[in-house]
């Protein structure tokens, strides 16, 4: 039984190029790699299919989950390729610093041609925003997990947003489908497991489609949000040259239109986000003062997910730099 509707999926999914899915052996990856092998039996596609795993070496059943995955491609002619990595955890907390392993394998195997699938669901967008409403975060972090971005040289892709964890269980279900079940996951100790296991799944209780309402706000807040970045864009691109942002025009400008604009100025560039507290000094710093060779203002992410940057000035521009 197929439950998801193929076209839906190939409004994302470029049914040409090659399609990787990002494998880990638990349900949600198990039923999308399932889902795609099927449109491949049926000749659907037409690049190549085949399975990518990360072993994190975190749990004593790590190698066991590898092999299953290894299997279950084996079983079904699917092209598998595993990874191990070592994760420091020292660095960020355990979900980051394993994510973070995770995506630099993913960015330096992905060719040109590659889309790599992964099975995030609505669920995963509605724990995402929670937590990020909890830690802080602004209308950026509002927008969720993208359906569509690059990544090395290909492309990411999350065809299942739209559906909700209920809706892969019945999938798995319908189909018979073998998978790993990770009992990690039902202990709190980590953030998003006690977002998952005592917030969203009483939530979800008492309102059967929260998850799916917050996965909707979400995809309306990046709606949103694409069409403010393309007026800034249009009203103030003009001084905005890659690393360098001229400072005059800001100083015309009141508080709130400065910040904006130096918040996307720096997403532009792709480098850490700074808090609140840092834009603050920043516009004390390069705004509210007078500049010099020598003024400087650092910042880096907690989880170290994106690059570390730090603002000079030079020449009359705000110049920004990644560690």
């Amino acid at each position: 039984m197929i439950l998801f509707d193929k076209k839906v999926f190939f409004d994302l999914v470029d049914s040409k190029k090659n399609i990787v899915v990002a494998f880990s052996g638990g349900g949600d990856s198990s039923a999308l790699l399932h889902f795609c092998h099927e449109l491949n039996q049926k000749k659907l596609l037409h690049g190549n299919l085949s399975a990518i795993h990360v072993n994190h070496s975190l749990n004593h059943h790590s190698d066991m989950w590898e092999d299953h995955c290894k299997i279950f491609c084996k079983e079904r002619n699917i092209p598998f390729n595993s990874y191990v990595v070592s994760i420091n955890k020292k660095k960020s907390g355990l979900e980051s610093a394993a994510r973070n392993a995770r995506y630099k394998i993913f960015k330096r195997t992905l060719q040109a041609n590659d889309q790599l699938l992964m099975a995030h669901h609505a669920d995963d967008v509605a724990e995402t925003i929670l937590f990020r409403l909890f830690r802080g975060t602004g209308l950026d972090g509002l927008q969720g997990p993208m359906k569509k971005r690059f990544l090395g040289e290909g492309v990411l892709l999350r065809p299942w947003l739209g559906h909700t964890k209920s809706d892969l269980i019945k999938y798995l279900a319908d189909n018979k489908i073998q998978h790993i079940t990770d009992q990690s996951n039902f202990e709190d100790d980590q953030d998003r497991n006690f977002i998952r296991n005592e917030l969203l799944k009483p939530a979800s209780d008492r309102w059967p489609k929260a998850s799916k309402q917050i996965q909707q706000t979400s995809e309306l807040i990046f709606n949103h949000k694409s069409t403010y970045d393309l007026l800034l864009e249009q009203q103030f691109g003009s001084n905005i040259k890659g690393l360098k942002l001229h400072r005059k025009f800001l100083l015309d400008l009141d508080e709130s239109s400065c910040t904006e604009i130096i918040r996307y100025w720096i997403k532009k560039n792709n480098v850490a986000m700074p808090n609140k507290k840092i834009l603050g000094e920043i516009l004390k710093a390069f705004i509210y003062s007078n500049p010099s060779a020598i003024t400087r203002v650092n910042w880096s992410r907690a989880d170290s997910e994106q690059k570390k940057a730090f603002l000079t000035f030079s020449d009359g521009d705000l110049v920004l730099n990644e560690k």
